[in-house]
C-alpha cells in the first residue's frame, strides 16, 4: 500500500479505550457493567482531544472514585469493528494504575453518580480472573499484569514528552 492511500484529511475512524489496571497484593479491581455481561477493568473512551493517561484518569475517578496519576501503559489491545452495535474499529490502551496500598483498596467504591453504568467492583484474586472476565478481557489483564512484572512500562507521551493524567 503506498502511504497516500489515506487520506489525512478523513482519517478512518477509530475509538481509543483507556482502561486502567489497578492492583491489591495478587487482587484486580475489576468493575461489573449494568449495559453487558462480565467483569472488567475501569475505564472507558477517550472523548476528542483527551490523551490516554487524562481519558483513564477521569474514569477511574468517576467509576470508582480514585485518583491516580497515570504516567505509563502496559498493553496495546486491537478491537475490530463491533457489528452488533456499530462500533468501529479501536485500541484499548492498558494504563498501569499502580498496586494499591491497604488503605486506598478500602476506600475504592462506586460513587452514586456511576451506580447507573456499573453495579458492582470487587478486588479479584488473580487465579478467578477467567470465572469473572471474558476469554479476552482475562487475556489482556495476564498480558499487562506480566508486561507490569517484567518491568515493560511504557511511558505516555505527547509529541515526544512524558506527560502526566
Amino acid at each position: 500500500m503506498a502511504h497516500s492511500d489515506i487520506d489525512v484529511t478523513a482519517p478512518p475512524a477509530r475509538r481509543i479505550g483507556a482502561v486502567v489496571l489497578i492492583t491489591h497484593g495478587d487482587t484486580v479491581g475489576l468493575v461489573k457493567p449494568t449495559y453487558k455481561d462480565g467483569w472488567q477493568l475501569p475505564g472507558g473512551g477517550a472523548h476528542q482531544n483527551e490523551t490516554p493517561g487524562a481519558a483513564g484518569h477521569r474514569e477511574l475517578l468517576e467509576e470508582i472514585g480514585l485518583d491516580r496519576e497515570l504516567t505509563h501503559f502496559l498493553a496495546l489491545d486491537w478491537i475490530e469493528p463491533n457489528k452488533e452495535t456499530g462500533a468501529a474499529e479501536g485500541y484499548n490502551i492498558v494504563l498501569d494504575g499502580g498496586n494499591l496500598t491497604a488503605s486506598e483498596a478500602s476506600g475504592v467504591t462506586i460513587p452514586e453518580a456511576a451506580r447507573a453504568e456499573l453495579e458492582a467492583f470487587e478486588w479479584v484474586p488473580v487465579a478467578h480472573l477467567d470465572k469473572y472476565a471474558k476469554p479476552y478481557q482475562a487475556d489482556r489483564i495476564r498480558e499487562a499484569l506480566d508486561a507490569r512484572a517484567s518491568g515493560l512500562r511504557m511511558p505516555l507521551l505527547v509529541h515526544g514528552r512524558r506527560v502526566v493524567a
